[in-house]
């Protein structure tokens, strides 16, 4: 194996350790009922610490509701793309690859 593809395994590696660590970690360090409707929150300490020191934002709250939006038109804009590949080349497997590999991810998402 080489070198590089060496290298880039044990960090990909890594990464899926460090993410199943920090899942676990989630589920058992500090957990207790103080989220909206005494949903249970992970690191209650720090989280609750947090929430006092800064309150409820409405307006940032209002913010990223839009902001939100902005992956929903990129995705429309994608979608309006293929089709245009779609209706100029008239045949749907002359549309590029990576649009249609999106358009198929993102109807699995939906």
């Amino acid at each position: 194996m080489k070198t590089k593809h060496k290298k880039t395994l044990i960090i990909s590696l890594s990464c899926l350790i460090l993410f199943i660590l920090w899942t676990c970690l989630l589920k058992i360090i500090d957990t207790a009922a103080i989220g909206p409707n005494g949903s249970v929150v992970a690191f209650s300490t720090i989280n609750g610490y947090f929430h006092r020191l800064t309150g409820v934002n409405l307006i940032l709250y209002t913010i990223t509701d839009w902001l939100g939006i902005l992956p929903i038109l990129l995705a429309m804009g994608f979608a309006v793309l293929g089709l245009l590949q779609w209706i100029k080349r008239k045949s749907l497997w002359k549309v590029d690859f990576s649009i249609l590999s999106l358009g198929i991810f993102y109807l699995i998402t939906f």
